[in-house]
């Protein structure tokens, strides 16, 4: 998705660039996520707010040849950047188009929905949530991954931490969206009517590495948002930025992600 008043993060390459870092992070556990959906060859499968289309290239991947995956996301940039490393990689079976995912329309013709990161910054996510069921068959899978932003860490805490964790929590609810709704998603899940409600949580912690790499790209991330809803100056953001990345570089410091709580369920055949 692209910079609007509902999005906190920029888009762009430079939110492309802050992705690639988060899937690279994310790759373990969102992969054992999809391995319990029981993805199998000739699926169709959507993905949405798909970014920069790493989820979508390996449900590609997992569903050839017969199956299609496609992904939709509001920014065009990170589409067109996704496409060209589809066509690199030789992937046929998969297809992006420019959709705002509160407006996804369209007959039931998937056997999967998968949205990662998206409903944290809508306003109606039980309206989108509504919407994603319209695309699915009977008998298909609704497989959610969100965050719980109550549940990031950092030890020892510090001030530039705090500062980041107010200003994320602050303009994403700016924008109408929910920093923690994690903790409520299998109940939003459930109240959708699915059968076989499955949820798992998991954490991206780490003294080293990318996993603590994410604070200060995300702080970088919102900071047009922060400073359009006059949270903090330029010369704070960047002061919190260089603090966030220098305790990243101590490896006697521990980074824990927010808690990501992953749901899925069945549509019921009939």
């Amino acid at each position: 998705m692209t910079e609007t008043p509902h999005y906190a993060i920029r888009g762009g390459l430079p939110g492309r660039e802050r992705l690639r870092v988060l899937s690279r992070v994310m790759l373990e556990s969102t992969s054992s996520f999809l391995n319990r959906l029981d993805l199998v060859d000739g699926l169709n499968c959507l993905d949405v707010g798909c970014g920069g289309g790493d989820v979508t290239r390996e449900l590609a991947r997992r569903i050839a040849p017969a199956g299609k995956a496609v992904g939709i996301d509001l920014d065009a940039t990170k589409l067109s950047v996704a496409q060209e490393e589809a066509r690199d990689l030789g992937l046929s079976n998969l297809e992006y188009r420019q959709v705002d995912v509160r407006d996804v329309a369209g007959p039931p013709e998937y056997d999967v929905v998968y949205s990662r990161f998206v409903l944290t910054h809508l306003s109606n996510p039980e309206a989108v949530l509504s919407s994603f069921l319209k695309q699915l068959r009977p008998g298909g899978i609704l497989a959610l991954e969100d965050i719980d932003f109550s549940g990031s860490f950092a030890w020892p805490e510090t001030g530039a931490f705090r500062r980041f964790y107010e200003l994320y929590s602050t303009v994403v609810k700016n924008r109408g969206g929910d920093p923690h709704i994690g903790q409520r998603l299998p109940v939003l899940v459930k109240d959708c009517g699915l059968e076989s409600i499955q949820v798992s949580v998991v954490q991206p912690t780490g003294l080293t590495g990318e996993v603590k790499l994410l604070n200060g790209l995300t702080m970088e991330n919102i900071a047009d948002a922060v400073l359009a809803d006059g949270l903090a100056s330029t010369e704070e953001i960047d002061q919190i930025v260089d603090e966030l990345n220098a305790f990243a570089a101590d490896e006697r410091t521990v980074t824990g992600l927010p808690r990501i709580v992953q749901v899925w369920g069945r549509l019921p055949q009939s």
